[in-house]
């Protein structure tokens, strides 16, 4: 039996943008898709609650199997499901804790100030498994994937998680035919460097030969030339995304650590920050 991925589908919003990415990552990973559509409304002054509300799930979910029928038919195994629910990542959640699906999937509605609503901010901080936003906005048509990591860490912890971006990014490049960019960033501080306290292209220059056996081994295990390797200086959200743009990346694949209790609600990581400027999905994955 194939593992499944958890598709959060939005049929009134998404365009399909949701079930294209999907399907490329079915395909990728040997997957089939768990699709769940879900729906709510405030019930207030019924007197027959689960009559109502089961006569709604009926509604949203005749309407959308039409639209999903037209969309994957013969292209991927599927389920789908109508689910009831207020809140979205609770659901998600729990789901992921009892049936370990592969990833799960969803749009993430981009606007100039706001790129995630609370719903994507949860599932990327509290998700047991790999978690991509599908952008509804993207900065062009191309297919490279860039994969970040940190050459520096010593953290077994870390280097595992640089493993498991790497090997995500080179499955998903291979089924969309195109090439696999490696980027890492050396956080240098802003301050620093625009007094010229430290000089950014020295560091560039001593940390490729640090790291030279590093970039070796990845070049020669995921079939990558030295130009797909770009070491640069600078605050990671802004690196990433400018090597992003520059070698015209539609995914960006990238590690965080989890956090716990009240760290997580207050503190952002890089993979947020990266998340906030980026124009392209991104997958997220934890150690």
């Amino acid at each position: 039996m194939k593992q499944e991925i958890l598709v959060i589908a939005d049929f009134e919003e998404d365009k399909f943008i949701v079930l294209e990415q999907a399907e490329i990552l079915a395909k990728a990973f040997n997957c089939s898709l768990r699709i769940v559509n879900f729906c709510y409304e405030n019930l207030a002054g019924v007197s027959d609650l689960e009559t109502a509300k089961q006569a709604i799930i009926s509604e949203v979910h005749e309407n959308s199997a039409h639209k999903l029928v037209n969309a994957l038919v013969k292209k991927v195994e599927y389920d789908f499901e109508t689910v009831w629910a207020k809140n979205i990542h609770v659901w998600v959640n729990d789901y992921v804790n009892e049936h370990k699906p592969k990833m799960v999937v969803k749009t993430g509605h981009r606007s100039e100030a706001l790129f995630y609503t609370p719903t994507d901010w949860h599932l990327v901080r509290e998700c047991n498994v790999p978690v991509m936003i599908a952008t509804d906005k993207h900065w062009h048509k191309a297919n490279t994937v860039l994969a970040t990591v940190d050459l520096a860490t010593e953290l077994p912890e870390k280097q595992q998680l640089n493993e498991k971006v790497l090997q995500h990014a080179s499955i998903l490049a291979k089924q969309l035919n195109t090439e696999l960019h490696i980027c890492y960033t050396i956080d240098v501080s802003p301050t620093l460097s625009k007094l010229g306290i430290v000089n950014k292209e020295m560091i560039e220059i001593q940390q490729l030969g640090l790291t030279k056996e590093k970039v070796k081994l990845m070049a020669s295990n995921f079939g990558v030339s030295p130009e797909q390797i770009h070491i640069k200086t600078g605050q990671i959200d802004k690196v990433v995304t400018s090597v992003a743009a520059e070698c015209k990346a539609s995914h960006i694949v990238v590690g965080t650590i989890g956090r716990q209790g009240l760290e997580q609600k207050l503190i952002g990581n890089s993979a947020e920050a990266i998340m906030h400027l980026a124009k392209t999905d991104i997958l997220v994955l934890k150690p």
